[in-house]
């Protein structure tokens, strides 16, 4: 998977203007030269279907990105009323993939299209209240674990940080998404998971666990890992293992590329390391825990779909463990510059 984050200064400058954008739109009193334009003039199809364009507003472009995102060319949480760049931009993607003219206006044909992808949303999707699927799945210990500890942060928890999905845990998950605004509900979706991990510590592996992860797998290493730090990832074998001064600390099971895309093979060096990277850059969101990124936009990370599928699907190129206690304890184990040795 690839993950697009951008720079906190970069952000912090874009919602700075788009503040200044917005108090000069609700400026009073300007002459009539400079007063904000009005959005484009909507027009029907003949089955009463708006033709949506950019800039523009209407009820209706909740229900296209809805849509987009479920046909995996929007990567959003929440839908809007306002026609975008990032909308005009999937609108593009889905023309292109259908064999029409790419104009960004959603006309009948595009509609047509873009149906066929995908389903007629609910009242909660539109009003941003759906439940969507969960972060990790609450099938993971070491999740729940980590999920149990920031609630009881929170002051919504007083149970044992134990991974049980149990009926304290659920009515915990409930309480917090009341407090944040959403319906009550035992998920804990991005919605609900972002604003918790934002207002609470990341647990460390000792907070949550006595040891080590145990190892009983065996990988041949290659000779690029005798010495210093370096996790030790074999294609052939499908094995991960991380090793200090030739010392194997564990080995685990890994997923590499699906048909289609590469893993690169080489020697490299972990570049950035993050612990809540989400992916967009594919149309939907996926969460890559723990991630270390070791070329480019390639990182060894925790993926939900390896530890429910197995080896029925794969990456884009990132190498996946399925074991979401080893991956956090990698996460500790390793810094930027250590090496990553891929054959």
């Amino acid at each position: 998977m690839i993950s697009q984050r951008f720079p906190r200064r970069l952000a912090a400058l874009a919602a700075l203007a788009a503040g200044l954008c917005a108090a000069a739109a609700q400026a009073r009193n300007l002459p009539s030269s400079e007063a904000p334009r009005p959005a484009p003039a909507t027009r029907a199809t003949a089955d009463g279907q708006e033709v949506l364009r950019f800039k523009m507003q209407s009820p209706q472009v909740r229900e296209l990105q809805v849509r987009l995102r479920q046909a995996k060319y929007l990567a959003v949480v929440d839908v809007e009323d306002r026609f975008g760049m990032l909308t005009r931009e999937a609108v593009i993607k889905l023309q292109k993939d259908a064999g029409l003219r790419a104009t960004g206006a959603v006309d009948p044909a595009t509609w047509q299209a873009l149906a066929a992808r995908s389903r007629a949303p609910t009242q909660a999707e539109l009003n941003n209240t759906d439940v969507g699927p969960w972060f990790v799945a609450p099938g993971e210990p070491a999740f729940m674990m980590e999920l149990q500890h920031r609630l009881k942060q929170a002051g919504v928890y007083q149970g044992a940080v134990d991974g049980v999905f149990n009926d304290a845990t659920r009515a915990a998950i409930a309480a917090w998404r009341t407090r944040i605004g959403l319906p009550a509900s035992e998920v804990m979706d991005e919605r609900t998971w972002t604003p918790l991990i934002r207002r609470t510590r990341l647990p460390r592996y000792a907070d949550l666990f006595g040891a080590p992860p145990q190892s009983s797998l065996t990988q041949e290493l290659h000779a690029s890992c005798a010495t210093g730090r370096v996790v030790c990832i074999s294609k052939q074998q499908k094995k991960m293992s991380y090793v200090e001064d030739g010392r194997v600390r564990f080995t685990r099971e890994a997923r590499f590329a699906m048909p289609g895309w590469d893993s690169p093979e080489g020697e490299f060096r972990i570049w950035y390391m993050n612990h809540e990277t989400v992916s967009k850059i594919f149309g939907e969101r996926t969460p890559m825990p723990y991630a270390l990124f070791y070329q480019g936009n390639v990182a060894i990370h925790f993926s939900q779909d390896f530890a429910d599928k197995g080896y029925g699907g794969g990456s884009h190129g990132c190498s996946q463990l399925r074991d979401y206690q080893v991956a956090k304890w990698l996460y500790e184990q390793v810094k930027v510059g250590d090496r990553v040795v891929v054959y």
